[in-house]
């Protein structure tokens, strides 16, 4: 019994815990027969003397609520109707007109989900798991946010926790007008503004919500983030797919989706593509743009991974092509920060940032100031720089260690490509391999992995896995490799290995 009393209330604590037992009885928290603390014992528990909970108990015997019996203890009375009254039987007599009613029908409302979630696998022992494209938790600057926490805490600012301006804390969207314009962006007054949004996911659907009419579409990469499609599932937004290849989306295949005047939006991700890591190439970025003049379409650019490059030069986002306004730009600090911060920004047309605001305003009034205000500290201490520094360099370790064994392991039969970037590999199977049966294998012997089919953009299996290698050490990554070559083999080599398997999302992922 979870009671909680303010010895400083005008209210007496004894009427505090009759009215808190009530409360509880009522809601069927405490249902009859429930046996109580002891007077002693929940005296002890909430600090109280034993004469102020003997009152409460005395009172809610008297109101017939709890009742004591001797040798035995105090209970919840027996009988809802003693326990609840008057109140129960009024709201039964309300009711009873529609006694009988149907119940609601909520199938209507029912989409595809069973693939949203990537839950562990059931069973036990232990488990390499190549799973979460995500930041390492053994890599959060934990000391540096709580100084930074602590100062503002120490001295905290009534806007912190305000509904301030949808916008997002003016500091950072400075700084980020900043840096958006060093990487090329055009941000001078009436080119560009930044929007500060709860992460991508907010961001996408803000913008959808934004540009997409009921029955529009959208051309999506495939294969693409399980969480893009899952959104555009719950969202009842109708997609289609553009293949990627190892330039990027396949531009002269949009090109014949755009002719047929079926889709008024594209979402690409011309850097670090997730899953397969490839970066679309120069010819590839300038025919999309090309491609989006021509039919009058925008562009969503998900710019997720810029702070995550472990070699090669940098390549400006595609919005700094952008001369027409036709690209918006998505940033994030969740994968090279703190996931859980949910923080990303907008870089939009200056013609349509006041909307955009004003819609934000409409659907959420904003996001926490103080966590921004926390980044936006952490950042201007150059605290940011050099966690950016740490985290380039060991997930660039790690990432050589997954493509050292892969290449040593790996079948000749299957591929991998190198990303320069990034939190994970793309590996080809053999064409005649699906990844859902090679899953349930690969788990039997320890390893897990994204299969192809929970990326591929109308979830059908494919011959090919994503492995993320953010969130294990090189050792492990270096086992787990072994092994998931060695199941790979043995399965080109006894092709029956996968016979009759046949695992559902349900059963994989329940």
């Amino acid at each position: 019994m979870n009671l909680r009393v303010d010895k400083s209330s005008a209210e007496p604590v004894y009427a505090q815990i009759c009215r808190q037992v009530v409360e509880l009885v009522q809601s069927g928290l405490l249902q009859g027969g429930t046996r109580l603390p002891s007077v002693r014992q929940l005296a002890l528990s909430l600090g109280l003397s034993k004469n102020t909970v003997a009152q409460a108990y005395d009172e809610l015997t008297a109101q017939r609520v709890i009742e004591t019996r001797r040798g035995s203890g105090t209970y919840v009375c027996a009988s809802p109707e003693v326990v609840m009254g008057a109140d129960l039987s009024r709201r039964r007599e309300m009711a009873a007109p529609l006694n009988g009613s149907p119940p609601m029908r909520w199938e209507p409302y029912f989409f595809r989900s069973e693939f949203f979630g990537l839950p562990l696998p059931k069973g036990g022992g232990k488990m390499i798991r190549f799973t979460q494209a995500n930041p390492d938790p053994a890599l959060f600057p934990f000391e540096r946010i709580k100084q930074v926490a602590n100062n503002m805490l120490w001295s905290p600012r009534e806007f912190f926790f305000e509904i301030g301006n949808p916008q997002g804390y003016q500091p950072l969207v400075e700084y980020l007008e900043k840096e958006m314009a060093l990487a090329g962006v055009p941000m001078a007054e009436g080119q560009n503004d930044i929007i500060l949004t709860g992460g991508f996911q907010r961001a996408v659907a803000l913008l959808l919500d934004f540009i997409l009419r009921p029955g529009q579409k959208v051309a999506v990469e495939s294969p693409n983030y399980p969480n893009l499609l899952n959104l555009l599932i719950a969202k009842r937004i109708d997609y289609v797919p553009v293949p990627v290849d190892g330039q990027g989306m396949d531009t002269d295949y949009l090109a014949g989706v755009l002719a047929r005047g079926e889709v008024h939006a594209i979402i690409a991700t011309p850097l670090f593509h997730n899953p397969t890591g490839v970066c679309m190439t120069q010819e590839r970025r300038e025919h999309l743009l090309r491609l989006a003049i021509q039919h009058r379409v925008p562009i969503i650019e998900d710019d997720w991974g810029r702070q995550l490059r472990y070699e090669g030069t940098a390549v400006p986002p595609l919005k700094s092509m952008d001369t027409g306004g036709y690209v918006i730009h998505i940033g994030s600090f969740s994968k090279c920060f703190l996931p859980g911060l949910r923080i990303g920004w907008i870089t939009c047309p200056a013609a349509i940032s006041k909307l955009l605001v004003r819609a934000k305003m409409g659907a959420d009034r904003g996001d926490s100031y103080f966590l921004q205000a926390l980044l936006y500290d952490f950042i201007q201490r150059g605290h940011f720089d050099r966690h950016i520094r740490r985290i380039q360099k060991e997930y660039k370790k790690r990432r050589d260690a997954m493509c050292r064994a892969l290449a040593e392991h790996l079948p000749k039969e299957c591929r991998f490509r190198i990303p320069q970037g990034g939190l994970s590999i793309w590996v080809e199977l053999p064409a005649w391999m699906e990844s859902l049966p090679l899953l349930v294998l690969a788990r039997a012997a320890g390893v897990d992995f994204v299969p192809a089919a929970l990326v591929t953009t109308d979830r059908r299996d494919a011959p090919g896995l994503r492995l993320a290698f953010s969130r294990t050490g090189c050792d492990e990554i270096e086992a787990g490799i072994g092994i998931l070559c060695d199941v790979i083999a043995d399965c080109i080599e006894h092709p029956d290995r996968l016979e009759g398997i046949k695992p559902g999302y349900e059963e994989l992922y329940r």
